[in-house]
């Protein structure tokens, strides 16, 4: 397989676990005081559009670009701190707004043998423009290059409405293919 696929591969599947294991009503806040009830907080919802991703990961060459449709029930589905893809059971699940107005975040995921770890931070106002980085380790990947700690970091810019043919989920990659993040994550 080409050093070009296995990036475009790679894109996918690190993009199907930093975009989620779950719905955001399981997100949690990390931490509580005792005795009192997790507070509920409303978690930021990014504007429905067309968003341009920008990834960058550590150790790979390459700043790979792509473009995401959204609308209000695919945003829902399509977490943006790490905890959905391919139908992992998700044992970690916290987020939290910081004093800064940032959200941390941590999630551990499992499924098909595969383990995924995501701890990091964003920061933005969702509706033009956002930031994540994260430290994600992988482990149990049939991808061999898949396995192993790096930081990811993802600049999300709203572009505008998607266009004509593209629905709410659907993801182009920079080689031109389209995947739908709501099917490829088993939530359509």
């Amino acid at each position: 397989m080409g050093r070009f696929k296995v990036g475009v591969l790679g894109l996918v599947a690190i993009s199907a676990l930093l975009s989620g294991c779950n719905q955001n009503e399981d997100a949690a806040p990390a931490s509580k005081g005792v005795g009192e009830a997790p507070a509920v907080t409303e978690l930021p919802k990014r504007k429905p559009g067309l968003w341009k991703q920008t990834m960058l990961v550590e150790g790979v060459d390459a700043i790979q670009a792509v473009q995401l449709c959204l609308d209000e029930a695919s945003d829902a589905k399509l977490a943006w701190w790490g905890q959905q893809g391919f139908k992992q059971a998700c044992s970690k699940n916290e987020i939290a707004k910081q004093p800064d107005g940032s959200w941390k975040f941590s999630t551990v995921c499992e499924g098909v043998g595969v383990k995924t770890t995501n701890d990091g931070a964003a920061v933005g106002d969702f509706s033009r423009r956002y930031q994540i980085r994260a430290e994600t380790t992988t482990t149990g990947s049939p991808m061999p290059q898949m396995n192993g700690s790096r930081t990811v970091t993802i600049d999300a810019e709203w572009v505008g409405e998607c266009p004509t043919g593209m629905k709410p989920g659907d993801m182009d990659l920079p080689n031109g293919q389209r995947v739908n993040m709501l099917e490829v994550s088993g939530q359509q």
